[in-house]
Parts: C-alpha cells; structure tokens; sequence
C-alpha cells in the first residue's frame, strides 16, 4: 500500500512538470489567491511575474511588482470583465529611465491581438536591475496608445514585499504527497489484523 501511495505521488509530480507552461501557469494561479491587481488604467487586469526554473521544472513562486533578481520570467496578464477581451491589445516593455514614464529602453513588444481567452503570457529576459514598465496598448484613432501601464521593480533581492502570497506548484505536490501518506496510515490502521486463533485455522 505504501508503495502504491509513493508512486501515485510521483506520477502527480511528474503530470505536473509535463504540462505545457500555460497550463502550468493556470495550476499556479490556484495556489496563489493575492493578484496584483492594477485598476488604474483603462480595464482591469491582474498581474504575476514568474522566475523561469532551469531545466524542466515548473514555474512556483509568483511575484507583483517587485521582481527580486534579474533573468528570465515569464509575465502573466489576465484581463478583468469582457469588454477588454474584444479589443486588439499589444504589450511593450520598457526599462524605465529617471524622470520617464511611459518612454525608456524597449526590451520586448508584442503585437496588437484578441486575447479571448483574458490571458496574455510574455516570456522575456530581465538583463538590468531598474523599473520596468508593461504596457499595454490599444488603437484609438489609427494611434496605438497605452491603456494599462504595469509597473515592475527588479533588483534587491528578497522578492516578499512583492510576493502574491499563496503556494506554488511544487508545494502543491509535497501537499497532495503528505496527504497521500497521511491516508495511507489511518488505511493501514483501520484493516483489521489477524488474531493469533486465525493464523493457526490457516
């Protein structure tokens, strides 16, 4: 019984990694219930920055506005109400210089496009410490203008002030695999064992 308890909580582990990121990513939000939500803009959205584990890992912590080390992340955006979810949306990041806001140095940009689906998903490299800006952008007139403006502070290390609370994926599987081994025990304890008359009958 044990046995077959440890090699089911592998198998969930091993599920998990297998996912694609997006679906990774999804299994992620359910363990985190704190957002960062951002209302200021045109729509509302809610943000995550993921660190990107080496290897095959899946993502686990998720962070808001503060990004505690430099490397490759992947940025979650999901689109508030259904209006947004109906209008071409592009996305540039920039490193923000002192006294800029939404100009400064373009890391990445994305094409305006239908995200029907309320997820928007970036993989970027965040080579310098410094503040960020994602921005979202819509067209008025011909004129693609920005709508929502994400701030991200990277450096400094750390990383819980921005931290979105909750528990990641892999802390999910060490729960689903304490709890697995915590039945098992009242299992175990509960099968009813042989007196001594019915092992001298057999």
């Amino acid at each position: 019984m044990w046995g077959w308890v440890v090699r089911l909580e592998w198998i969930a582990l091993v599920a998990l990694v297998a996912l694609p990121v997006n679906a990774q990513l999804m299994i992620g939000h359910m363990g985190h219930g704190g957002d960062c939500s951002i209302k200021t803009g045109s729509f509302p959205v809610s943000f995550n920055a993921y660190e990107k584990p080496k290897g095959q890992l899946p993502p686990t912590h998720a962070y808001c506005d503060h990004v505690p080390n430099v490397g490759e992340h992947i940025l979650t955006v999901d689109l508030q109400g259904t209006k947004s979810r109906e209008t071409p949306i592009g996305a540039r990041l920039v490193l923000v210089s002192e006294g800029q806001s939404d100009g400064g140095k373009m890391i990445m940009s994305k094409p305006a496009k239908l995200y029907p689906s309320g997820s928007i998903t970036l993989a970027v490299n965040l080579k310098e410490l410094g503040q960020y800006n994602l921005l979202l952008e819509t067209e008025k007139a011909g004129i693609m203008s920005v709508a929502v403006t994400i701030p991200i502070h990277v450096g400094e290390g750390g990383g819980h002030g921005g931290h979105s609370g909750g528990i990641g994926m892999i802390e999910i599987a060490l729960l689903l695999g304490a709890g697995g081994g915590i039945a098992a025990f009242f299992w175990l304890r509960r099968k009813p064992s042989k007196t001594v008359e019915e092992s001298q009958k057999q």
